[in-house]
């Protein structure tokens, strides 16, 4: 199979077949939730240690009796320094880290598992199976290998890279300025080691689906690769080298334009899936098969139109998961709202309330619905492991809302929030029910009540439903950034 072949495979295989390859990547972003929640639990856990034993009350009273646009925030007053050092204690410091290497451990995980499901999906996909149901069997089959390729890849990158690194350090204690020479040689030296594992390691994935082989089988077809086939191999380079200065222009006009977010969003539903398709068709040399497909209009239409329709179905078949959701979303409010309004401190917006939303309107407006919607996916898809991480992201995301509101003005806080906040917040809640009625579908497939099957159509529908919360976030977004900022400057003067 030629380049330009394998590249339009991958092409196809995202504009032909998106409904079969975007919810395996966006199932992605749910299994690094999944692995956000012990870092999130440490925080509400931390947060609770310093309400409850007065701590952040010390702080709120603080700040309640200074003139906080007096306050330079290079050198604050020493009463607020004081009450801002007594948070670090030893007991939050270990909590928070004990979270965050959790977290790391769980990421490690879950960057395997993501691996697995997406290639799985994509060879299914070139079989002329269903990819989101090769997704769930490929990844109970072969998810083990997988996480063998990673820890030998890791364990040849340390064995090519920490010995130079600890010869360099040791060199320039011995020998000064000669040994800096040495350490930087020896630095060139080690990336150009590390380029050559990277590039026998760059197919083990594909090997592994394509080839049906374990971790050791994956490792040796994947090293024979760019011996074998010396053309694809240079062009597989080139092109993603082409995919990497793509994502580069993406990520600096994203951030002079300042939304951010868009970077997170293109290479999750664009840039990823091309590249992993056609990647894994130039090692299959299999091309994906001719479908007859609607016009790009027809198929805008038919995803966003359906997934409004999707939405209001959901809406009405699940009442019990939706309202759950708001229960524990509002408890959370309740929760954070109750942990710092007692003091009472009514902190006042500083400045002027347009920068708030920042300095480029249109920017904020698509960094706002860009990132609002990913939250849902994360909230909704992270809940395919039985509904706990999204009862977690209710909760964080609700204490963060209360605690805020208990701190800051409550007529500013309101006019800065409530215009867009009557359709972003239920648009979170119903992502938050959609977690919840999948973790319910999770739970099943756990006890081995529903199959591959059925798993495999519910998160197609979750697609279908976080489609229609599309609509939603664009228009509380528009109003965020373009109303809101005129509101409250009216309400608040």
């Amino acid at each position: 199979m030629n380049i330009s072949t394998a590249l339009r495979a991958g092409v196809r295989m995202l504009s032909e077949r998106s409904a079969s390859v975007l919810p395996v990547y966006l199932l992605t972003t749910g299994l690094f939730g999944i692995a956000r929640i012990p870092i999130m639990l440490a925080g509400l856990a931390a947060l609770a240690l310093i309400s409850i034993d007065g701590r952040l009350g010390d702080l709120l009273t603080t700040l309640k009796d200074i003139d906080l646009s007096t306050i330079d925030s290079q050198s604050p007053p020493p009463e607020v320094t004081k009450a801002m050092e007594s948070l670090i204690s030893p007991e939050i410091v270990l909590l928070l880290l004990g979270g965050v290497l959790i977290s790391l451990i769980l990421a490690f995980v879950a960057s395997v598992l993501a691996r697995a499901t997406v290639l799985n999906a994509i060879v299914g996909l070139l079989r002329d199976e269903d990819g989101v149901r090769a997704a769930i069997v490929g990844t109970r089959e072969n998810w083990l290998s997988f996480l063998g390729v990673r820890f030998l890849l890791f364990g040849a990158l340390a064995v090519v890279t920490v010995p130079i690194g600890i010869l360099g350090l040791g060199l320039i204690a011995v020998a000064g300025a000669v040994g800096v020479v040495g350490m930087v040689l020896g630095g060139l030296f080690s990336l150009l080691l590390v380029l050559i594992v990277l590039a026998l390691f760059a197919f083990t994935e594909q090997a592994i689906v394509v080839d049906d082989v374990g971790t050791a089988g994956a490792i040796r077809q994947s090293v024979k690769f760019p011996f074998r086939r010396p053309g694809a191999f240079v062009g597989y380079i080139a092109v993603a080298l082409g995919v990497g200065v793509i994502g580069t222009v993406v990520l600096t006009a994203a951030s002079f334009s300042e939304a951010p977010r868009v970077t997170a969003l293109v290479g999750l539903v664009l840039l990823r899936p091309v590249l992993d398709g056609f990647k894994t068709a130039l090692y299959a040399e299999r091309d994906l098969s001719a479908h007859e497909t609607p016009s790009l209009g027809n198929r805008g239409w038919q995803a966003f139109g359906g997934g409004l329709r999707a939405l209001g179905a959901f809406v009405r078949d699940h009442p019990l998961a939706n309202a759950a959701s708001a229960v524990i979303f509002g408890a959370g409010i309740v929760g954070g709202w109750a942990t710092t309004a007692p003091y009472g401190p009514s902190l006042p917006v500083q400045g002027e309330i347009s920068n708030v939303f920042g300095s480029l309107p249109v920017g904020t407006f698509v960094n706002l619905a860009v990132n609002n919607w990913l939250v849902a996916v994360d909230t909704a898809y992270s809940g395919v492991a039985v509904g706990v991480p999204s009862v977690v992201n209710l909760v964080f995301n609700g204490v963060l809302i209360g605690a805020l509101g208990g701190v800051f003005d409550p007529t500013a806080f309101t006019a800065l929030v409530a215009p867009h906040g009557i359709i972003e917040v239920p648009a979170l809640v119903l992502g938050g029910g959609l977690g919840l009625w999948l973790g319910g579908v999770g739970y099943r497939t756990a006890r081995g009540q529903t199959d591959a099957d059925g798993l495999a159509a519910a998160l197609r529908r979750t697609y279908r439903v976080l489609l229609g919360l599309v609509t939603l976030f664009v228009v509380a977004a528009f109003i965020e950034a373009f109303l809101t900022p005129a509101i409250a400057s009216v309400i608040v003067g």
